[in-house]
């Protein structure tokens, strides 16, 4: 199986990055749209009623809620969320460009270290975003959220772990700046 150049694993990576990347951006697109209807335009507010799906689990919550959803709050999570969002696509199109790079038989480049760096970089913040994230949307539920017997607490964890992933990551990249300087003296000398 070949990895580099015209119909190989890299070429059919970046068709599959490509075809993830425009999905994404629909899908941010269509986000958008339905935030600023939500906000401008004047739909109906669900008042006493609160769904949470997970996968495999769904929380229907009927009764116990305190207040009705408020649209600055709910613009707030959607801010916050959207910036995770950010995060990824930036990581999906990095991708997309190294991998078009490897069909190009051109692995060891300047641009796929910066590219690598990025995403390395893009790891550990969302390793600390994430946790900031969830922790505000969890103080938020468990504010409107009143059930007897059942006690919401927002919690933070810090993802080490994937602090650790952008630290091998950006690692990684040095690895190919190294390859690439290699890649730069042998081509000077033929």
């Amino acid at each position: 199986m070949k990895y580099l150049g015209e119909k190989s694993a890299s070429s059919v990576m970046k068709v599959v990055l490509d075809v993830a990347w425009y999905l994404a951006l629909v899908g941010a697109v269509l986000l958008v749209l339905f935030m600023v209807y939500w906000l401008v335009g004047d739909p109906a507010l669900p008042t006493g009623l609160l769904q949470i799906e997970t996968p495999g689990l769904t929380f229907r919550f009927t009764g116990g809620i305190q207040e009705p959803v408020l649209r600055t709050k709910f613009a707030l999570q959607f801010i916050l969320i959207y910036l995770l969002l950010a995060v990824g696509l930036l990581v999906l199109f990095q991708l997309r460009k190294i991998f078009a790079n490897l069909a190009g038989r051109t692995p060891f480049t300047k641009e796929n270290v910066r590219r690598i760096r990025i995403i390395g970089i893009a790891a550990i913040v969302y390793a600390l975003l994430s946790p900031v994230v969830y922790c505000l949307m969890g103080l938020y539920l468990s504010n409107i959220i009143h059930l007897p017997g059942v006690e919401l607490i927002a919690s933070f964890r810090l993802d080490l772990g994937g602090i650790f992933l952008g630290a091998v990551i950006i690692i990684l990249a040095e690895v190919f700046n190294y390859g690439a300087r290699l890649q730069e003296e042998q081509d000077l000398t033929v």
